[in-house]
């Protein structure tokens, strides 16, 4: 499967960071369509946490873009725990809320939930992640970021050496990645992955995951980390093992293209855009609203690999 990395460009750009974990309320001006018991929208919204810079700008995005439409916002995190964000749509369902946009902690795990609020007649959008039983998922295309981000770190190896995959929590969005990542290395059999373990999509989490596989694979070559918090961690146990390797992730965050242009060990991500994410999220559900139901289940936006021929013309977000 040979894929042209250079073909794949998008310029993306998202707001500044905003605080996790509140609720908003804006004006009842009322959009055409849906609405609570008093005819205003009301927007419900969850995300993983309030800690990853990705969900930040989701959360802010979603809520501007709702309140532009002169919806009420009632927005949540859910601190990466499953039955913390289930209370929380329960939630929105006794609120009244018109829909609900998500960003699972579970993929599945908050499946019986959105069938609830499915059950009440609330439309749920899901972000970032197939969200099960959801009206509708919008996702970046996670197996082809998996893909291009794993080219990378193969050619970048001269198609030969030992590499680790650290995974992430059990979303669709982090599986996908790792599946495309292995059908992209299925064309460099001199790659061989020695270690692949999971981490909790964070900095913090991927410090001892990485610290664990570079003490028991001294001689490994390259890592694939799910997205960049995690890269950040396997960055900093290299430096701490006193190791110079190449890694490779998804996001496209600053934190990560600063690295990418100081000439770091990550040397690649693909990129995505939250706010791209959030904000189609809502306006597909205010679409519902008017009565203009999705095209298809699953929508899919492209990604764009950031590396350093690309990393100066590229905007990122965070």
């Amino acid at each position: 499967m040979a894929i042209d990395v250079q073909k794949l460009h998008r310029t993306l750009a998202v707001p500044a960071l905003a605080a996790g974990a509140l609720v908003v309320l804006a004006g009842c001006a009322t959009p055409a369509g849906g609405g609570s018991g008093d005819g205003a929208v009301k927007v419900g919204i969850t995300v993983s946490n309030s800690t990853n810079p990705f969900f930040v700008a989701e959360s802010r995005t979603a809520e501007e873009t709702a309140k532009a439409a002169g919806a009420e916002v009632i927005s949540q995190e859910a601190g990466e725990d499953v039955q913390t964000q289930s209370n929380q749509i329960d939630q929105f369902i006794t609120s009244g809320v018109s829909f609900i946009v998500i960003d699972p902690v579970d993929s599945d795990g908050v499946g019986p939930a959105v069938k609830r609020a499915i059950d009440a007649g609330i439309p749920v959008i899901g972000i970032d992640s197939v969200t099960k039983n959801a009206t509708v998922s919008i996702t970046t295309n996670n197996t082809q970021a998996g893909e291009v981000s794993c080219v990378s770190l193969a050619e970048q190896l001269g198609g030969e050496g030992k590499i680790a995959i650290l995974d992430g929590t059990p979303i669709s969005a982090v599986a996908d990645r790792v599946t495309g990542c292995k059908a992209a290395l299925e064309d460099y059999p001199g790659i061989e992955i020695v270690a692949e373990q999971r981490g909790d999509n964070s900095r913090d989490k991927a410090l001892p995951v990485a610290t664990d596989i570079l003490t028991a694979n001294p001689d490994i070559d390259g890592v694939f980390a799910i997205n960049d918090p995690t890269a950040a961690g396997v960055q900093l146990a290299a430096e701490q093992k006193g190791l110079d390797i190449i890694i490779t992730s998804v996001d496209g965050a600053k934190s990560a293209v600063d690295v990418i242009l100081a000439g770091g060990m990550i040397t690649a991500t693909a990129a995505q855009d939250p706010a791209a994410l959030a904000k189609q999220g809502v306006e597909t559900g205010l679409a519902i609203l008017d009565g203009t139901d999705p095209e298809s289940d699953l929508i899919e936006l492209p990604t764009e690999l950031i590396d350093a021929d690309s990393a100066p013309d590229y905007t990122p977000w965070g």
